[in-house]
């Protein structure tokens, strides 16, 4: 979905051009980024979840987690072990991007320093803002999440779209468009916003949590109610055998847009400068290969 841009951010960094420029002066200015006492923080980041297994660390496999402990370790953030309590505020599947997960650590790095030095190690990953937070600060009990799954137009009928998503809305117990995990299927959803924006609809999901899988199936659901293939009459909540006619869509079209966890997260000056430029970037490619598809498109017809 994405393309890759391996060291594209090492490259537009203040403190150097290349990987051992990068190194060497980092290395240079290392005591300088301390303070005198380990403290709390939380990080604002986004990544591109199509270039990981997941959000969770997992042995062997390539995840934001085991990413991001990765670069804290190799820039002296954190240590290895225990990882300083590194708490996160959702654990997204495979293939799901975000741009405004939450995470929290122990570290006595300069909040100034740290997401520029962290943004020299992250590949598909970035960090965008840092703030100091309370020792018992845990990014888990956000006040809101808010998820955005792009449905691809074709023939559904927005009207019923709109009509299924206003059903799902509420306190239900959510059995039957979840993956259960141990966890109490209860859940209240405050809002689903669909909007046309070509070429998707866009559904716009907030609640406080979120159960595995919960945001794609119920985007299943709406879309199967838009076309027809289901009726509105069947929607049901609870647990039983609905869950086997209740399908899955695709990871790569879902987003994680922000985590409110009652605190402002600031732009880091740097990050501005740095990860616009690389932004920019992905989407010049993005662009080129879009219109790659278009002329071989047109040379089939």
């Amino acid at each position: 979905m994405f393309p890759s841009f391996r060291g594209s951010i090492k490259t537009t960094l203040t403190w150097g051009t290349g990987p051992s420029r990068t190194t060497q002066i980092y290395n240079h200015v290392l005591d300088e980024r301390r303070v005198a006492e380990t403290r709390r923080v939380a990080v604002k980041l986004a990544y591109d979840g199509t270039r990981f297994h997941g959000f969770q660390k997992q042995p062997e496999l390539s995840t934001v987690e085991g990413e991001l402990i990765a670069a804290l370790c190799k820039v002296g953030a954190i240590s290895p072990d225990p990882e300083r309590g590194l708490r996160s505020s959702s654990r997204t599947d495979r293939g799901v991007s975000a741009l405004g997960n939450v995470i929290s650590f122990e570290t006595d790095f300069r909040l100034r320093s740290l997401c520029p030095a962290m943004n020299s190690e992250l590949e598909g990953a970035w960090a965008y803002s840092a703030v100091e937070v309370d020792g018992g600060f845990n990014p888990r009990w956000a006040r809101q999440r808010w998820y955005r799954y792009h449905l691809p137009i074709a023939s559904q009928n927005l009207s019923t779209m709109r009509t299924a998503a206003c059903r799902m809305i509420g306190t239900h117990d959510f059995s039957g468009f979840a993956r259960l995990d141990g966890r109490s299927p209860i859940r209240t959803i405050e809002s689903i916003e669909i909007t046309e924006a070509p070429p998707f609809f866009v559904l716009d999901f907030r609640a406080e949590s979120f159960l595995w899988n919960m945001v794609r199936r119920i985007a299943w659901f709406i879309n199967a109610a838009g076309e027809g293939s289901v009726s509105l009459d069947s929607l049901e909540f609870g647990p039983g055998v609905q869950r086997r006619r209740i399908g899955l869509l695709p990871p790569e079209f879902l987003i994680l847009m922000d985590v409110d966890c009652g605190i402002d997260f600031p732009v880091d000056p740097v990050a501005i400068r740095t990860l616009g430029r690389a932004m920019n970037e992905r989407i010049a490619t993005l662009d080129m290969e879009r219109e790659f598809c278009r002329l071989f498109s047109e040379r089939l017809d």
